[in-house]
């Protein structure tokens, strides 16, 4: 494929203005910039057929990459620095070793008060005493308190840019953890055990998986925007039958990419997003499951937009009514479908259930008629293979000899997860042939460059040969009978 000019210049001047920052130590800019140009070069490195050409872009890549560590080590060093001579600042008079400090004097204490009172007064003017002193305490506190507060929010409304310094203390004097909006879920009525343990089922960190890694699969990459986005960024339009979608189910063979979406819809979207399995649900003492599944959706509604991904539900609302089924498990089961279409529903806050199996037909009839949207991920078709081996084996080299369109023909029936550990043995088959007669100490005395070969044609026929797919004709039969069955997409 033929770069664009355009492309090549934004690049350049990206490369340009990252250097520049980086030599006039403003690393913050810097990194972005750099950051920019990376991206760049890995879509040049996928869009080009010719190996010689993309072998140059993943060299020219990595001293970009290399570049950008060396900012982020020059930050690193000035933040330490910072921080050590902060720290170093100490007005205390110096100490000699070989002398032992003076004792450290104690507060008076109100014993010998209180004793001599009781001495000279009775038992009931000592009490009124100790009343009245604690009184004294109490009110003290009070003052004290209000003080603190009274300060902090006079200082709130201060111009010296003091006032998220300000926030952010008021944040650890209390219990309460505000989230990333500054909204503090009011846990009364709960344990805070349960609490922490849903808590901590908040997906904070960016998981860095945008949409075009994941190959192929357009409709549902295309309902699950319409499901988690568009609500978010036009809410008036989602009204009455135009409501969003409440639940959503992944189903199809292992490895072909359902997780890869869940962690797509928590990098694209602006929603709160909650990731639990069913160890996150389940819980020892009796009750508490049920309390930790409405706990949840109370969490989401108040966070709301919210996303609640279950991984393999199937493990936790599986077909009620079986005789191995377990009177916990039901009650868990009812409550989870109760939270998702009941009575408690709250049509003003918008919380979507996004769900992942691997054996639909195992669901609880109930639970599937509240995923409205069952979408089915097969294995991924010759188009998407070949996306696949570019996005596996854009940080690699490739020879002459290695055609990637006769590659993803010779891995059809080869699921994602698949196709990535054929790219991962391939990867490791040079490695392995230069290193095949080497001691310890020769293999440590390599340099990075001696050890970077590309990788041939016949390096992945040796991997094909050597990985069989994971997902029988069999499986697939069965997945297309219940999409026929049960599908909504």
């Amino acid at each position: 494929m033929v770069n664009s000019d355009a492309a090549l210049s934004s690049l350049e001047e990206n490369m340009r203005s990252a250097r520049d920052y980086a030599m006039l130590g403003r690393y913050d800019d810097a990194v972005l910039f750099y950051e920019s140009a990376i991206s760049q070069m890995s879509k040049q490195v996928q869009d080009t057929d010719d190996n010689e050409q993309r072998n140059e872009w993943v060299e020219a890549r990595k001293s970009l990459q290399t570049e950008l560590e060396k900012v982020n080590e020059n930050m690193n060093a000035l933040q330490r620095l910072g921080t050590a001579v902060a720290s170093s600042f100490d007005d205390s008079p110096p100490t000699d070793p070989d002398v032992w400090p003076p004792k450290p004097r104690k507060p008076p204490t109100n014993l010998s008060v209180a004793r001599g009172r009781a001495s000279t007064g009775s038992v009931a003017s000592s009490t009124g005493a100790c009343t009245s002193h604690a009184k004294r305490n109490i009110t003290d506190e009070r003052k004290k308190k209000s003080s603190i507060k009274k300060s902090t929010s006079q200082t709130n409304f201060d111009d010296n840019g003091k006032r998220q310094q300000n926030v952010r203390n008021n944040a650890a004097d209390t219990d309460e953890q505000p989230d990333v909006e500054g909204k503090v879920f009011d846990p009364s009525g709960y344990d805070k055990e349960l609490v922490d343990t849903i808590e901590r089922n908040i997906l904070l960190n960016n998981p860095n998986v945008p949409w075009t890694k994941i190959a192929g699969l357009d409709e549902a990459k295309k309902l699950l925007k319409e499901a988690a986005v568009l609500p978010f960024l036009i809410p008036q339009y989602f009204k009455g039958i135009r409501r969003p979608w409440k639940g959503v189910c992944l189903f199809g063979p292992p490895g072909t990419g359902k997780t890869m979406f869940a962690k797509a819809v928590a990098t694209e979207c602006n929603t709160t997003f909650f990731c639990v399995s069913s160890s996150s649900l389940t819980s020892k003492y009796r009750g508490d499951s049920e309390r930790l599944v409405r706990l949840l959706f109370e969490m989401a509604r108040f966070h709301a937009p919210s996303t609640i991904f279950i991984d393999e539900i199937d493990s936790i609302c599986s077909r009620r009514g079986s005789d191995t089924e377990h009177e916990a498990s039901r009650r868990v089961k009812s409550e989870l479908l109760v939270q998702m279409d009941g009575c408690y529903e709250d049509t003003s806050k918008t919380v979507l259930v996004l769900a992942a199996t691997n054996f639909p037909w195992d669901l609880d009839e109930a639970l599937r008629r509240r995923l409205e949207k069952r979408i089915y991920i097969p294995l991924p078709k010759a188009p998407d293979r070949l996306h696949l081996l570019r996005i596996a084996l854009e940080e690699v080299k490739l020879a002459e000899d290695v055609k990637l369109e006769e590659i993803a023909e010779r891995l059809e029936g080869y699921s994602g997860a698949d196709i990535t550990h054929v790219c991962r043995d391939a990867a490791m088959m040079p490695l392995r042939e230069h290193i095949a007669n080497m001691s310890p100490e020769e293999m440590m005395s390599l340099s990075a460059s001696e050890v970077d070969l590309p990788i041939t044609g016949d390096h992945f026929m040796q991997s094909i040969q050597k990985t069989a797919p994971s997902v029988s004709l069999a499986d697939i039969h069965k997945y297309e009978k219940w999409m026929e069955e049960y599908g909504a997409s």
